[in-house]
């Protein structure tokens, strides 16, 4: 591809991360379409993950300053060398918390969806762990190189192993994006419903595998630009791996708000949070061993415990006797029409059978002779 500004790659790192960038972005706005459409509200997953994107979109800012200096390192000046250093610098530290925001968006989906308190409390662990490593791994980044300009790691400035560091910093985004792959495994496999319901909630978070293998292709081009002796030349292929892992990241985290998931969960996750919002209690099982994704992913029919409202009898008409033969040939029709209302768990809701209406039929035979 020809490049645009004269280097070699800019061109290709420029379109790619624009390209994916907008990408994000739409993924976000469907989420958040998706979301105001279905239940009318967004949640604080959904300010995360548009936080996420804010951050993405900085980010992908400082990578296309960068892009503009891929050239050989002996054609830039010292204003150009200063500029490519300090929008890698920036690039990392926007990176960092851009991931982790999309992460949290993932596990607050997981809170969401289980009430059973040790699928709570691991992923709490989850939670606690990620925050230390990108609390920890921000900080480490600010201070890679020697201040006053901790962001000149060319021209003989002291910094610490930023190589090891970016790598261990793609080993454990790696380590916490399989719990987030796994643990909504275990969160379906224990509710009752259908294995079809299963493969589509669980792959929808499954999906997150393909930042897995984003991320080991970033750590291995990495490992190889450590030992080039023109980083702003040979940077681009890691700027680009760099790129796929957080947009696919933030991506990801919006695949389960699409509309065919919501569809496949019957709108019950979504219910079941506004009913916990406004304080009422859902009618989960105790001490059975379902936990309360059973009813949320469940196949959307009414819990056993309805409230039953008196019926009016109708039973057949005595029959009129007559002189004469039998005739069954004249029969008296009525119908009645009558309208229960639950007054329990699900009032608020349009599209599930809040609303009851029975149908009787009675016969009045007469029997003429």
């Amino acid at each position: 591809m020809a490049s645009i500004d004269g280097s070699e790659h800019g061109s290709t790192i420029s379109v790619v991360t624009w390209f994916l960038l907008v990408a994000t972005t739409l993924a976000v706005i469907t989420r958040l379409a998706t979301k105001l459409a279905i239940s009318h509200r967004l949640n604080t997953d959904d300010f995360v993950v548009f936080s996420a994107l804010l951050l993405c979109t900085g980010q992908s800012v400082a990578v296309s300053i960068q892009a503009r200096l891929n050239r050989p390192i002996n054609t830039l000046d010292s204003i150009q060398l200063e500029r490519f250093q300090q929008s890698t610098y920036a690039a990392g530290l926007l990176y960092i918390p851009s991931l982790l925001l999309a992460k949290i968006s993932v596990s607050l989906l997981l809170r969401l969806i289980t009430p059973n308190i040790l699928h709570k409390k691991l992923i709490l662990g989850v939670e606690i762990v990620t925050v230390l490593w990108a609390v920890s791994s921000e900080i480490a980044a600010a201070f890679q190189c020697h201040l006053p300009i901790p962001w000149k790691f060319l021209g003989g400035n002291t910094c610490f192993d930023r190589t090891a560091f970016w790598t261990y910093f793609g080993i454990m985004n790696i380590v916490t994006d399989l719990a987030l792959v796994l643990l909504p495994f275990g969160i379906v496999w224990k509710l009752q419903v259908t294995a079809a319901r299963k493969v589509v909630v669980a792959g929808c978070f499954a999906s997150r595998i393909v930042v897995v293998a984003a991320i080991a292709v970033q750590i291995v081009y990495l490992n190889r630009e450590s030992g080039s002796q023109d980083p702003s030349l040979n940077f681009w292929p890691t700027a680009i791996s760099t790129q796929a892992v957080l947009n696919l990241s933030i991506i990801t985290a919006c695949i389960p708000y699409l509309k065919p998931f919501f569809e496949s969960l019957e709108s019950g996750m979504i219910r079941s949070d506004d009913l916990r919002r406004r304080g009422i209690k859902l009618p989960y099982g105790s001490g059975s061993g379902k936990s309360a994704g059973s009813t949320i992913l469940g196949s959307g029919k009414a819990p056993s415990r309805l409230a039953k409202s008196p019926e009016v009898p109708h039973e057949l008409g005595p029959l009129t006797p007559n002189t004469g033969n039998l005739n069954f040939g004249h029969q008296a029709n009525s119908t009645t029409i009558t309208a229960t209302m639950r007054d329990d768990w699900d009032d608020g809701s349009d599209t599930s059978q809040s609303k009851i209406i029975r149908q009787t039929t009675t016969w009045a035979v007469n029997a003429e002779p």
